[in-house]
Parts: structure tokens; sequence; C-alpha cells
């Protein structure tokens, strides 16, 4: 009796458990791994110099950005943190670029490799020939923090969010709104430290009061030089110029960096013996992550995840 029982009970796991046992075995050894998906996807770039599309791995298209956005002698995590800045940033675009959503000079393409419209883009090649004899180490290190974060982005409310970056901030980010208009939850103003060793910190330039009315004339109309030369100067918490009265005309200090071709809008303006001096600090728009400020937390042992997080005000870190 109890024969017929084993082997009755064999038998229900032979026709009915053993198909779904190894339906399952297959489906976790066979299928791939969110980083698997994301090491097989491509992406169309419009290479902006050489005016063509072309098709490209996300793996090593990213670790070319990273490459050229970030000095490769930063710390670990701080690439690491720049390299999920930088899918997070593609794969809005590839979202928009779905939806029918391209620039009209990318040519169809989601991205470009021009850095005033997109991310900054280096090639492999170019970048050892830049590296010389530390090519291989420097290499390595940028590939490892796109590796290591492969298929990890940055969401707000399950939506993909707009991962801008910059350079250096000037102590503490600039919130979107005050760059921007447009009052962004993610991208608020915060501290960030480390910016003040940063070689980009502060600039200048001086000019001659001619000069400066000059320039301004030439970009701007209906200037009144009576009214004086900077007037009513609006700042945001960051220290950034909202906004200006330059000869009398109201502009915003995005349009006065413009202009004159500054590091940031975070601009001191001063008159002395004749001379315009334009006091800059940071380097950028200043919104979301400074990347000398997430190489200075990366020192101070925070990890990417810390570092994005700091940065990008109530997102999380998701895989796709």
């Amino acid at each position: 009796m109890k024969k017929l029982i084993v082997v009755f009970l064999f038998v229900i796991f032979a026709v009915l458990l053993l198909p779904f046992a190894i339906i399952c075995i297959i489906g976790n050894s066979g299928g791939e791994s969110s980083s698997e998906i994301q090491q097989n996807e491509t992406v169309n770039v419009y290479i902006a110099d050489e005016e063509r599309v072309e098709e490209m791995d996300i793996s090593s298209y990213l670790k070319n950005v990273v490459a050229a956005e970030m000095p490769a002698d930063f710390e670990k995590e701080a690439l690491k943190a720049q390299a999920v800045a930088a899918r997070t940033y593609l794969y809005s675009h590839v979202s928009d670029a779905q939806k029918g959503n391209t620039a009209e000079s990318h040519s169809g393409a989601a991205v470009c490799t021009d850095s005033t419209h997109c991310q900054a883009y280096i090639t492999e090649k170019k970048c050892r020939e830049n590296w010389g004899s530390s090519a291989d180490e420097k290499w390595d290190k940028v590939s490892s923090a796109v590796d290591e974060t492969a298929g990890q982005i940055m969401t707000y409310n399950g939506e993909i969010i707009s991962a801008v970056f910059h350079s250096t901030s000037s102590g503490t980010t600039e919130a979107a709104v005050d760059v921007w208009g447009s009052d962004i939850p993610y991208l608020q103003s915060v501290s960030s430290e480390g910016d003040t060793q940063s070689p980009k910190y502060y600039s200048e330039i001086t000019v001659s009061e001619g000069e400066f009315k000059n320039t301004v004339d030439s970009k701007i109309s209906g200037t009144d030089w009576s009214k004086g030369i900077a007037e009513n100067i609006v700042r945001s918490n960051a220290g950034g110029i909202i906004s200006v009265d330059i000869g009398g005309v109201n502009i915003k200090g995005t349009q006065l960096r413009s202009i004159f071709s500054l590091r940031s809008s975070n601009i001191d303006i001063t008159q002395e013996n004749g001379n315009i001096k334009m006091s800059v600090k940071g380097f950028g728009h200043g919104v979301g992550m400074s990347q000398y400020g997430a190489n200075y937390m990366a020192e101070q042992g925070h990890d990417y995840k810390k570092i994005l997080k700091t940065y990008y005000t109530g997102v999380k870190i998701e895989t796709r």
C-alpha cells in the first residue's frame, strides 16, 4: 500500500510539478538580469561634429559620457554618482524619443554629443590619447563606475527625473525655479560642501566702463545708462542673480552671464576707477549635482547613493 502511495505521488510530481519546476529553472538561468538587459540595449546618438547618427551600445555610450563629464582621477563613488546621473539623463531623453519628442537638431536621435545641448562625449581613443601612460587605469575606473551601477536611474514619484548637474556650486546649489522659472521638487537648493576647494570656484573679469556698456548695448536694446550700471539686484538663496537692472533694463542673471561669458550667474559687480569688475562664484547653472561637491562627499566616505540623494531631493534610485 505504501509503495502504491509513493508511486502515485511520484506520478503527480512528474505530470504536474516537474514541468513547472523546469520552467522556473530555465527562466532563472536563461533570462537576463536588469543590468544585462541594460548592457545589451542601444541608443541612437547624433554625432554633432560629424553630422550623422550612430547606434551605440548604452553602456559604451555612458562610459564615453562619464569620461567627458568628470575627471577620471575623481573618487570612484563620485564617478558612480555621475554614471547614474548620466544614465538617468539619457533614459529621460530616450523616453521622450519613444513618445516622438526629439530635438530637431538631433536628426531623429534621442541625444547628441554637443555638450551645450546634451551631455559631453569623448571617444575611448581620445581619452587614451589625453591620459597617456595612465590610460588603462583611468579607463578601467570609469568603466567600472558605469558597470557597477548598471541599469540604475533616479525617479521621483515613479517618473524619471531630469538629472541636471554642473561643475561647481557657490557652496549652495541653485533651485531650478530661480534659474529656469519652474519649481521642480527634486531640484531644490541644498548645501554643497567642498566646492570652495574646486579650481573653478572663483573667477573674475574686469572691463572698462565703456566696454561694459558697449557689450551690453550690442546684446540688449533700450538701455539708459543714466539709470546706473547695475541696480535692483534680486538674488536667490544660493546667491545667484535672478534679475538685475542693467542700464535701466531688467534682465535675468542667466542673461548677464551669457552676455559676458561668465562661469555662473553668482556675480558681484563693482565699479572702480572707471572699470567694472565682475567677481563670480561657481561654474555652471548651479542646479542639481555639483561634481566637485560630489567628489568632496566621496572623499569624506559617502557612497554614490548618499551623494545623489543629497543633490536630488526626495528621489529614489531604481534599476530598470
